[in-house]
């Protein structure tokens, strides 16, 4: 054991040696795999036209769920699937301390057709479904499209204004602050206050501009922007491969996600530019222990909801911060150092 100790420490060494030296190689990684993203939701969207699976909550249709613990899962699916072959349909069982109490079937139909399911239903399980016995769910698709272009422009109003936060933190002159903070206000006005489509794409192209103000005037506050971007993006191209239907609270995910990502990205900006002790690989190093932990802490928490939940929502949240918390590690760990350290490279060269 003794003799092993070295040369875990002479492995480790050579690691941090590689990750010291090799820090814009690295950077191929994190732009490999945003790349592959882009392109698995630009096919999904020529293919379905969707950018993501959505479920039943975003698009409209009709949930029913029944408590009966005699319900063949498999067996119903297969047989509605081909019933239904022209909806999009999917059928989950519903568990309780690892019993399964009943099912849970997701279409999208219109409202008028219910009865005609529960008929189907009925004849497939052999059972004599009356009301009372089963619960229903309808969300109509033009409510779901809109709650869906909300939440969108929730997201771009959380990046627009997270964005600002770090630029106030790290950017210089108070002018060009005051100026940015006015767009975010006026971007997040018309995307939210008003309904024109014509202040909406203003909002957006205030937007693009605010990123152009941080890429010249604060590579921290862009470098931050594009780590919770990338995040997103990746996360969301592996959900789209597992073949998850997104609902609402999935959509939330993504939210809390950005906060997360935000959390590392700023313990490292914070270290890497403001503190001066030591070199800026020790900075890193040291904000790298601190923000390992943090994300150990939130992933080994995820982890332990995600095996002991029986909601089906939690478990489609946890399931979607697990992937991003991992995917986060790469992306601030290695995309936002190099890029950190490039600028800073570039600026002592030109002083």
């Amino acid at each position: 054991m003794e003799e092993d100790k070295p040369q875990v420490k002479g492995i480790l060494s050579k690691i941090l040696d590689f990750y010291d030296r090799e820090y814009k190689k690295l950077l191929i990684i994190p732009i490999i795999l945003l790349v592959l993203a882009i392109a698995q939701i630009s096919i999904q969207t020529a293919t379905t036209g969707d950018f993501i699976n959505k479920g039943v909550s975003l698009k409209g249709g009709i949930t029913i769920t029944i408590l009966n613990e005699n319900i063949e899962v498999a067996q119903l699916e297969t047989s509605l699937k081909s019933i239904f072959n022209n909806n999009d349909l999917s059928v989950r069982s519903l568990e309780k301390t690892g019993q399964i109490i009943g099912v849970a079937i997701e279409i999208d139909l219109d409202e008028s057709k219910t009865d005609s399911l529960i008929k189907e239903i009925n004849t497939i399980t052999g059972l004599d479904l009356k009301e009372g016995d089963y619960t229903i769910e309808v969300m109509g698709s033009s409510l779901g499209a809109s709650f869906f272009k909300e939440i969108l422009k929730a997201i771009f109003i959380a990046f627009l204004f997270m964005g600002v936060v770090v630029f106030l933190y790290f950017g210089e002159g108070i002018k060009l602050k005051v100026i940015a903070a006015i767009m975010a206000f006026l971007s997040a006005i018309f995307i939210f206050v008003t309904k024109d489509p014509i202040t909406d794409v203003i909002s957006y192209i205030l937007g693009i501009m605010l990123i152009i103000i941080y890429l010249r005037s604060s590579i921290a506050s862009f470098a931050v922007i594009l780590a919770a971007a990338s995040d997103i993006i990746i996360t969301l191209a592996i959900i789209n491969l597992t073949g998850m239907k997104l609902s609402s609270a999935g959509i939330a995910a993504f939210l809390m996600l950005i906060g997360y990502s935000v959390d590392t990205d700023m313990l490292l900006s914070t270290r890497v530019l403001k503190r001066k002790e030591g070199t800026v690989f020790d900075r890193v190093m040291s904000s790298f222990k601190t923000g390992i932990l943090m994300s150990i802490t939130t992933l080994t928490a995820v982890t332990i909801a995600l095996i002991f939940t029986e909601s089906e929502v939690i478990r489609q949240i946890m399931v979607i911060l697990l992937v991003g918390l991992l995917v986060d590690l790469i992306n601030t760990w290695i995309q936002n150092v190099s890029i950190l350290r490039m600028w800073l490279d570039k600026k002592h060269k030109h002083n």
